[in-house]
């Protein structure tokens, strides 16, 4: 691509965009008015809301009615006379203090007593008092139970019922007001009866517990504030992507713009840097909006004011990271709007397409925004729910481990190319470009493909950035029953892994019109190919061994527990099963997938170095465990080499099911490994001896050696494939 091309797009685009009053109303005037006015206003209402309902009447209905006269109004006038006690000893305390002091001390500020706000209503006839409170007839219901209060036994406790709706905000004041004031009146007679006794509270209450709330204002921002970042993001992004696609078409530039000597990658990719630039700067700026709405409209002081003294401020440390966290989510929904609106053909036909869009996004954020929801298991890699429960976990001070981070950025960074690579292949479609009212149908059919060798990278990018969650899930379900049966693990995945690695892909291909034997390079290798990959194989383990034992040592290997529950689920299997479960279907599906599928559709767009490199952390993000990414990432180098120099993936098979033989058959028979390393050495169970070491690299020169000599067949130069598929114009 040339970048000189890509920069004047870029700049003219974005000049022309910022020049629209709806652009710079949704990426500027939205965020710097709308937070203010909404959070302070908002804040406001409630506040107003809340002094007027502490000062209207509670409306009460008592059960049975007889009740109200014998227990409720002598309980409240209890509560009265001990609050009229205590603020004539508070102010005398105050006058004494003031006396002695040549300061004026505050007045106390004395509770009102609930007497004044309580009144009963009488109820309709046939109405229960469970409808009157739903009905909103009562604010709170009072059922008296216990015999004691009829018969005039004090030994009888009373107990008293409250019914009311959390969801009424006057039936919640009316329940909270009624149950301090019975709570003041029992732990007043409590202490007359212990005095009498001569009994010291504590003899009754050995163990007192206080509670003290930590909440934080970004905790409690954190509820919402994450799910409105993303939509604010996306309501950013929205009306560029139209206008640069959509609205090009509408206004008859977009066929000169197709026209010009100037690739369509390099086209889509000006375009969506405009709109990933406006979606960034327009979450920047609601970001900053938040902050400042925080700091200097009040609401971090009223969100603190009802914590205790051990609540922390705002998290404002947690801003940056947070904005680290939105750029691959703005690049990721920029693509994702460019691919849809290019569907459409005019600016109204393209909101329409965006709709559904927007409610999958608001549906994915709002499982992130469920209050048991966790950053963990499937929810780190569902695309806009893990971005929500991040930024929900840092807002709330919550320290999110390096590892889950990393796999919330890698995940979101894969739909993000996935989808850009998306977008460019339909923003250069004619079917697109000179759509009819079927356009967006022809777009999936299989009549518009021509049979081809190699599928697209867009097409293998999008499957594999699809079945990276799916796969995370299966694991994640697999490992529910793991400490009780480790074997269904092993099973699982040998069931799974060959139908969504192997069956599925082939299936898409075939619907695709491509060529399965030269995508999956199913060609016969060389004899000194097959024996170079089988001497690969059988000496890889060792220097994998190495690596692992030192990453273990200054990095922490995998969890003790479940390292020996892998082995005692393996000792326990047949030595063929190991082999099938571990070594033949494991080895076979990954091959296929990810040095057939995969390199291959990458091949077809770019150089054979970066198309290994890709296929290769791929195969290492695929395994989901970051202590051993090292080595499966250069496992992976090695075989996708062998693919690339044999062209054909059996060497590379062959390489595979030795290395992981090896490794379990020595996890069934540890004995293998102590013949390997000598007793004697005391640290046999982690290092191999010199010798086998040496050994092991001279069998891996010998085994590259085979390979790199081995005959084939050159493949379709990449600028070949490209022609090929801008022709057939296939994803």
């Amino acid at each position: 691509m040339n970048f000189r091309r890509i920069q004047t797009v870029f700049v003219k685009e974005l000049v022309d965009i910022l020049r629209d009053v709806r652009t710079l109303a949704a990426m500027i005037i939205v965020p710097l008015v709308l937070y203010p006015a909404i959070m302070i206003g908002g804040l406001q209402a409630v506040s107003t809301t809340t002094q007027a309902v502490e000062g209207e009447r509670i409306i009460v209905g008592v059960e049975p009615r007889e009740a109200w006269d014998a227990v409720v109004v002598p309980l409240l006038d209890a509560e009265r006379r001990f609050l009229n006690q205590r603020a004539e000893a508070e102010r005398d305390r105050v006058d004494d203090s003031t006396t002695a002091s040549t300061g004026d001390a505050p007045p106390p500020v004395a509770r009102r007593p609930v007497a004044d706000q309580v009144f009963l209503s009488e109820r309709s006839p046939g109405e229960s008092l469970d409808d009157a409170v739903r009905q909103r007839h009562v604010h709170c219901g009072i059922v008296v139970q216990g015999a004691g209060w009829r018969t005039g036994n004090t030994a009888d406790p009373v107990r008293i019922k409250l019914k009311y709706q959390p969801e009424d905000l006057r039936s919640e004041y009316a329940a909270g007001r009624l149950t301090e004031a019975f709570e003041l009146v029992s732990d007043v007679q409590l202490d007359k009866r212990l005095r009498l006794l001569n009994i010291d509270r504590d003899f009754i209450e050995p163990i007192r517990i206080e509670r003290e709330q930590l909440s934080t204002p970004g905790s409690v921002l954190g509820l919402i504030l994450p799910l409105v970042l993303v939509l604010m993001t996306i309501t950013g992004a929205i009306y560029p992507a139209i206008d640069l696609t959509a609205g090009e078409r509408e206004r008859g530039t977009l066929e000169s713009l197709m026209a010009c000597p100037v690739p369509v990658i390099e086209l889509i990719v000006g375009k969506f840097l405009v709109v990933s630039t406006i979606a960034i700067v327009g979450a920047a700026l609601n970001l900053a909006s938040v902050t400042a709405t925080v700091y200097f409209g009040g609401i971090e002081q009223a969100l603190s004011g009802a914590a205790s003294d051990g609540a922390q401020g705002f998290p404002i440390r947690a801003l940056p990271v947070i904005l680290l966290s939105l750029i691959p989510f703005a690049v990721f929904v920029s693509a994702l709007m460019i691919a849809v609106c290019c569907c459409g053909r005019t600016f109204k036909e393209a909101q329409n397409y965006v709709t559904p869009l927007i409610i999958a996004v608001i549906v994915l954020g709002g499982i992130g925004s469920l209050p048991g929801a966790r950053l963990a298991g499937v929810l780190v890699v569902m695309p806009v729910a893990n971005m929500v429960l991040l930024t929900r976990e840092l807002l709330s001070g919550v320290s999110v481990g390096p590892t889950v981070f990393a796999w919330v950025l890698t995940s979101t960074s894969l739909y993000a190319v996935a989808a850009v690579v998306m977008a460019a292949q339909v923003f250069g479609r004619e079917s697109v470009v000179f759509a009819d009212n079927v356009s967006f149908i022809a777009l999936f059919r299989r009549r518009m493909f021509v049979p081809c060798d190699r599928p697209t990278v867009t097409a293998v990018g999008i499957y594999a950035v699809i079945l990276f969650p799916v796969w995370f899930h299966i694991q994640g379900w697999l490992q529910l029953d793991a400490e009780r049966d480790m074997g269904g693990v092993f099973r699982g995945t040998a069931v799974l892994m060959p139908i969504l690695f192997g069956l599925i892909p082939m299936a898409f291909l075939i619907w695709r019109r491509v060529d399965l034997t030269a995508t999956f390079q199913l060609r016969r290798p060389a004899g000194a190919a097959l024996l170079g990959g089988i001497l690969i194989g059988a000496s890889a383990w060792v220097l994998a061994h190495s690596v692992l034992v030192w990453q273990s040592q200054w990095f922490g290997g995998v969890p003790a527990d479940a390292e020996d529950a892998a082995k005692r689920a393996i000792a326990s299997m047949p030595l063929w099963f190991v082999g099938l479960v571990l070594a033949l279907v494991p080895a076979l599906s990954e091959e296929l997938f990810f040095r057939g599928f995969l390199l291959s559709g990458l091949r077809s767009s770019m150089r054979p170095t970066p198309a290994i490199l890709i296929a290769a952390i791929a195969f290492g993000l695929f395994h989901f465990l970051a202590i051993r990414m090292v080595t499966t990432v250069a496992l992976g180098l090695l075989f996708g080499w062998i693919a690339w120099r044999t062209w054909s993936i059996w060497p590379g098979v062959a390489a595979h099911i030795c290395h992981n033989a090896i490794l379990a058959i020595l996890l069934v028979r540890p004995e293998w490994l102590r013949a390997i390393a000598p007793a004697d050495d005391a640290a046999a169970a982690a290092h191999l001896p010199v010798q086998t070491t040496a050994g092991a690299m001279v069998m891996l020169g010998l085994g590259i050696i085979l390979v790199a000599r081995s005959r084939r067949r050159e493949m379709p130069a990449p600028e070949a494939v490209r022609a090929g598929s801008t022709r057939r114009g296939s994803m």
